[in-house]
């Protein structure tokens, strides 16, 4: 194109400016327009992904087995027989992979054929039994309330409202879950096959992951530093290493710890004669994954079965929990995760209710270690930016920001 005159060119540009910005509008526009078309397809996307997302997360929870295996079981028996280097590791990385994996579903596949089968007639049980044990409660509750009628009129309606919703939950959605999931491990799955083959193709790639895994990281780096510049791409690389460091002890450890909260719960529940051990044992195991709430989820419905079922083992139920609590939170909590977050319970709670209310579920068992990612590169990039102006990065000097001087620093 043939450049213009000097005394048009300014209003060349300026021309090819507006161009350029009504085209962006219009194509932000057609983009609003067709929001349902673009859902569609990120709908359609992300489930040919579903598979790829289940090996990468199968891949990074047993990752660190692996490596373990490889270096402290195949490497060295391997060694004895194979003498290069290379090919050692080739083959001790083959056998780690198919060890580790198999032993994870033999483990998963007995605890499910252990665990599921106890809550299902537990469940079952429940409701065949909640009849009596509201009537039980009402028995209870009047005796208690008697000298007060208003109280147990308020105490009527309020445990029929609870045994009401308690009952229709129960009925139309845990029982019939569990059942399906009873079904699948027993009789085989012909109403589960999607989920089936997003498994098994999940656990095809996890293969190739954690086999090749040292390649896929080093492809990715060449593509980074193809397109960014050196210094920015150490600066990402940085970030990577502790957001995996940040997310491998947190998940690790909180999944541990809740395995421990589990079998302790189930361990003195027995002891002290509490109803439904097993099926309270998961469920205060499962939600104590859920940093913060997920105690109170867990023991609330917990706390309600036991009540209904019997009233004075409900009361003993609680002191036992609270104890138990207390004991994770203060003692095996910070023993097993130790300092890997370094959030204040304010920054929990705030990233928990944030990220819970965008994502649901998901966004609650993932928003502490992502904020403590976010939290840690903005105290970062902050201390920088106040380093470069010569003034003090400690918080505390800002406590008082009146008494601060700007000779101080300059």
């Amino acid at each position: 194109m043939k450049r213009p005159n000097h005394k048009f060119e300014k209003y060349w540009y300026a021309g090819i400016t507006a161009f350029l910005v009504l085209a962006a509008a219009l194509a932000v526009w057609m983009v609003f327009a067709n929001l349902h078309v673009l859902g569609g397809v990120l709908s359609a996307v992300n489930s040919a992904l579903f598979p790829i997302y289940i090996g990468i997360i199968i891949a990074y929870l047993l990752s660190p087995l692996v490596n373990k295996a490889e270096k402290f079981i195949f490497i060295p028996l391997i060694r004895k027989f194979v003498k290069k280097d290379k090919k050692t590791k080739e083959i001790a990385r083959g056998f780690s992979v198919a060890f580790v994996l198999l032993a994870a579903i033999l483990i998963i596949f007995c605890l499910a054929m252990m665990v599921v089968p106890e809550v299902v007639n537990s469940i079952s049980s429940l409701i065949s039994n909640l009849p009596g044990y509201y009537q039980n409660l009402l028995v209870w509750g009047e005796d208690i309330f008697k000298s007060n009628p208003k109280l147990t009129g308020l105490f009527q309606t309020y445990s029929k409202v609870i045994y009401e919703k308690l009952l229709l939950w129960l009925q139309n959605i845990i029982l019939p879950n569990s059942t399906r999931v009873l079904n699948m491990l027993t009789d085989g799955v012909v109403n589960a096959v999607n989920v089936l083959v997003n498994v098994f193709i999940g656990l095809i790639v996890s293969i190739y992951l954690m086999s090749s895994k040292e390649n896929f990281c080093a492809l990715g780096k060449r593509l980074m530093y193809t397109v960014l510049s050196y210094k920015r791409v150490n600066a990402i690389l940085e970030v990577l290493s502790e957001t995996h460091t940040i997310f491998a002890k947190f998940i690790s450890g909180k999944i541990v710890d809740s395995l421990i909260v589990g079998v302790l719960t189930f361990i003195i529940m027995s002891i002290a004669g509490i109803p439904y051990t097993i099926l309270i044992s998961v469920i205060i195991g499962v939600t104590n994954i859920i940093p913060f709430f997920g105690q109170y989820i867990g023991i609330v419905p917990s706390a309600i079965l036991v009540f209904i079922a019997n009233p004075v083992k409900g009361v003993i139920f609680l002191v036992l929990i609270i104890i138990l609590m207390q004991f994770d939170g203060n003692i095996l909590g910070p023993k097993i995760l130790g300092d890997s977050i370094g959030l204040k319970s304010f920054w929990i709670l705030f990233s928990i209710l944030f990220f819970g209310s965008l994502f649901g579920l998901l966004g609650m068992i993932c928003a502490v270690p992502v904020f403590a990612i976010i939290y840690r590169m903005t105290k970062r990039w902050s201390a920088g930016r106040l380093a470069r102006k010569k003034m003090p990065t400690e918080t505390e000097f800002y406590c008082h920001p009146e008494e601060l001087e700007e000779e101080d620093w300059e």
